[in-house]
């Protein structure tokens, strides 16, 4: 065996090894005291006496593009997102196995099926609070008999003369007779027809999708009015302040060293509207406190989505985002709403996490090589990883008398 080829052939990534001291001696991308608190943000807005504003999409490409792009596009872009540098973080194989993650993602949405996901859709409803009302409970009819569909489009057709109007592709409104028009072109365009099974179940989906509500269970019914009462609620109605004129899933796109990125936040809200230049994430979780929400958070590296966040957004606006809001939605009892202003130390780990990642894959890319776990091994030992188990291991046994 020839030692020095073998040496030539193994990748060099010791220096994106990540370690204890590293931690303590990261370098800040900017001081601390630079990041507003929750505080600067309350006093801003109670001090606040003017409106509002509309900030143009156009008006915040700078140094990137900034779009309001479908799921699928953003999802179809080549490019790198806060995913692909977690991966890096456990491995460089992982981020070569997560490479592919955004064409399954692209396929799971394009099969989405059409059960509700509770978590999903109070997500949007936090966006977009009017979804709060259009939720609706339908008969339980069975699909797989003539007589459950005839029902559930009776039931469909009375929910849109009772509304007075239909929603069209463009999300506008169009009159009943011409909503029930669409409804049966859609099942003429799919070469159906309305005397069979499969066409009435066709006409059904349509005259479902052109009311402009959801359907949901009864269960999650309830549980959507519990979290519209916290929204409305919550800080004296500090959401709708936050979220008012706010831009909403967004996707930004830049290049750096050669790579192209990709983000995708929630919505980001402007300094003349809320006092600071703001990131806005919005989680569901089951946690049942805030303890283990923290805990979460921090092991799924929201820190790390968060800081890219921060850079990404404000290289391509040539804005200074120097601020996330956090809002958590609880889907378990009691279903409750909590808004976190992110620290400056936790933002600044994240952005160090983001920019270890990136050399990681910026290096892969280069070499066109994502090594496994022996780019964990010290340089020159041929992959041979030192063991040593964590500090909490090492226990002192209770004497047992038997």
């Amino acid at each position: 065996m020839n030692i020095e080829n073998l040496k030539n052939s193994l990748p060099d990534l010791h220096q994106a090894e990540v370690s204890e001291k590293d931690f303590g001696t990261i370098d800040y991308t900017r001081p601390l005291n630079e990041y507003p608190t929750a505080e600067k943000i309350s006093d801003f807005l109670l001090s606040k006496n003017t409106k509002n504003i509309h900030i143009y999409t156009e008006d915040l490409n700078v140094n990137g593009i900034a779009v309001q792009d479908s799921m699928e596009k953003y999802l179809a872009k080549d490019a790198l997102q806060s995913s692909h540098f977690k991966k890096a973080l456990i491995s460089p194989l992982h981020l070569g196995f997560s490479l592919d993650d955004d064409k399954a993602e692209l396929e799971k949405l394009q099969e989405k099926k059409d059960n509700l996901e509770l978590g999903t859709f109070l997500h949007e409803c936090i966006l977009e609070p009017t979804k709060f009302s259009r939720v609706i409970v339908e008969p339980k009819s069975s699909l797989a008999s003539r007589e459950g569909v005839e029902t559930l489009i009776k039931f469909w057709k009375a929910t849109i003369e009772e509304q007075g109007f239909g929603i069209n592709s463009q999300g506008e409104q169009i009159p009943v007779f011409q909503t029930f028009e669409e409804a049966k072109n859609h099942v003429n365009c799919l070469g159906l027809n309305l005397e069979k099974q499969d066409g009435l179940k066709a006409y059904y989906r349509s005259l479902v999708s052109l009311s402009g509500k959801t359907p949901v269970s009864e269960e999650h019914f309830l549980k959507i009015q519990i979290l519209k009462k916290q929204y409305d609620r919550y800080g004296g109605g500090i959401l709708k302040e936050i979220l008012k004129h706010s831009k909403r899933e967004i996707s930004f796109y830049t290049e750096q060293d050669g790579v192209e990125l990709k983000v995708r936040p929630d919505a980001i809200q402007f300094e003349e509207n809320i006092g600071v230049n703001a990131i806005i994430s919005i989680k569901s979780t089951a946690c049942e406190d805030l303890r283990a929400f923290y805990y979460n958070a921090a092991k799924l590296d929201y820190d790390l989505s968060e800081g890219m966040y921060q850079e990404i957004v404000s290289k391509v606006t040539d804005r200074d985002f120097n601020t996330t809001i956090m809002i958590m939605l609880q889907t378990v009892e009691p279903y409750g709403i909590a808004v976190f202003v992110w620290s400056g130390e936790d933002i600044e780990m994240g952005k160090y996490k983001f920019r270890t990642g990136f050399q990681i894959a910026k290096e892969c890319q280069k070499k066109k090589h994502y090594a496994g776990y022996e780019s964990f091994a010290e340089e020159g030992n041929f992959g041979l990883i030192q063991m040593q188990l964590p500090l909490w291991n090492n226990k002192v046994l209770l004497p047992t008398h038997i």
